[in-house]
C-alpha cells in the first residue's frame, strides 16, 4: 500500500465515506454501506470496495452465500494498519504531514461545497455548523480532552440510519501551538546566551 492510496482516500469523498463507514461498524456488506448512504450509485460503490480491496486498504473477511448470489463481507484491512501514516507521524513529516491535513480538510470542504450548492438547503435546520475556541492546555490536559469528546461521540458513532436519524461528519481538529514549539524554544534560548 502506497501513501498516494492512502491520501486518495483522504480526498476522495466516496473512498472516505466508504471507509468511515467500515471503521464504525467493522464489519460491513455493500447492501449495508448502501444503506448507511443512499446518495452512492450501487455501480460506483461496487467499483469503489473493488479498488479497495485491490489496494489492500480494505479486505474481504466472509463470502455468504444468499439465494444463489455470494454476498462479501467487508473490514479495514489490518495488515495494512496505515504504515504509511504512521511513518510521517513519528519521522515528524511536516510536508507529509501537511499534504495528509490538506486531504482531510479538501474532503470536508467538497462535502460543505455539495451542501450549500442544494436547491433544498435549510442551514437553520439541516444540523450542519462549525466552530472554534481557543484553548491553553497542556499535552496532558489535550489529550485528555480528545479521550473526553471520542467518548462523548462514541455512542452516537453507532447509530444506524433511520429516516429522522440521517448521517453527519463531525471532524474535530486540533491546531499546534502558535509559537514556542521546542525547536522555537532552543532558538531563543541559543539568542539569550550570545
Amino acid at each position: 500500500m502506497m501513501i498516494d492510496e492512502i491520501m486518495d482516500c483522504f480526498v476522495n469523498p466516496i473512498k472516505s465515506k466508504i471507509i468511515l463507514a467500515i471503521q464504525v461498524k467493522e464489519q460491513v456488506t455493500a447492501k449495508q454501506l448502501m444503506e448507511l448512504d443512499n446518495d452512492i450509485p450501487q455501480a460506483t460503490l461496487y467499483r469503489t470496495l473493488n479498488r479497495l480491496v485491490k489496494a489492500e486498504i480494505i479486505e474481504i473477511v466472509a463470502e455468504n452465500r444468499i439465494r444463489g448470489v455470494v454476498e462479501k463481507v467487508y473490514s479495514i484491512n489490518k495488515k495494512a494498519d496505515l504504515l504509511d501514516v504512521n511513518k510521517i507521524v513519528t519521522e515528524n513529516n511536516g510536508e507529509g504531514y501537511l499534504q495528509m491535513f490538506s486531504n482531510y480538510t479538501m474532503a470536508l470542504m467538497r462535502e460543505f461545497s455539495k451542501y450549500a450548492k442544494r436547491q433544498d438547503i435549510d442551514i437553520l435546520h439541516d444540523g450542519s455548523g462549525f466552530i472554534s475556541a481557543p484553548i491553553c492546555v497542556t499535552p496532558e490536559e489535550l489529550n485528555e480532552l480528545a479521550l473526553k469528546v471520542a467518548e462523548v461521540m462514541r455512542p452516537y458513532v453507532k447509530n444506524t440510519p433511520a429516516p429522522e436519524r440521517k448521517m453527519h461528519t463531525m471532524a474535530v481538529i486540533y491546531t499546534p501551538p502558535a509559537g514556542n514549539t521546542k525547536s522555537e524554544k532552543e532558538s531563543e534560548d541559543f539568542d539569550h546566551d550570545s
